[in-house]
């Protein structure tokens, strides 16, 4: 399941829910760049039955996924993802020969 914006608030350590809308925005753009870079679609609740390569977002990619909307909250300017975001992801990246 994709962290959710309470998930998202506690690790970021916000307290309060002024800036949901814009952790709303950045967990979507988070779930958009991990699949650009795995080449698979990524899934909430369950793989779709006809996407043999589909991914359920859990452990390592949700990880990641919390990883980027962290940076991106703590560094509003930044233009590139961390190094650790690609290393938790890069076990799971489909890369067509």
């Amino acid at each position: 399941m994709s962290p959710t914006v309470e998930e998202v608030r506690l690790h970021c350590r916000i307290d309060d829910d002024a800036e949901d809308s814009l952790l709303t925005d950045y967990i979507n753009a988070a779930v958009s760049r991990a699949a650009n870079y795995l080449n698979r679609k990524l899934y909430a609740d369950e793989v779709s039955d006809t996407d043999s390569d589909g991914l359920l977002i859990a452990g390592e990619i949700k990880l990641a996924l919390l990883l980027a909307v962290g940076f991106w909250y703590g560094n509003r300017e930044a233009q590139e993802l961390p190094d650790g975001f690609y290393l938790l992801l890069a076990p799971y990246r489909y890369i067509p020969l």
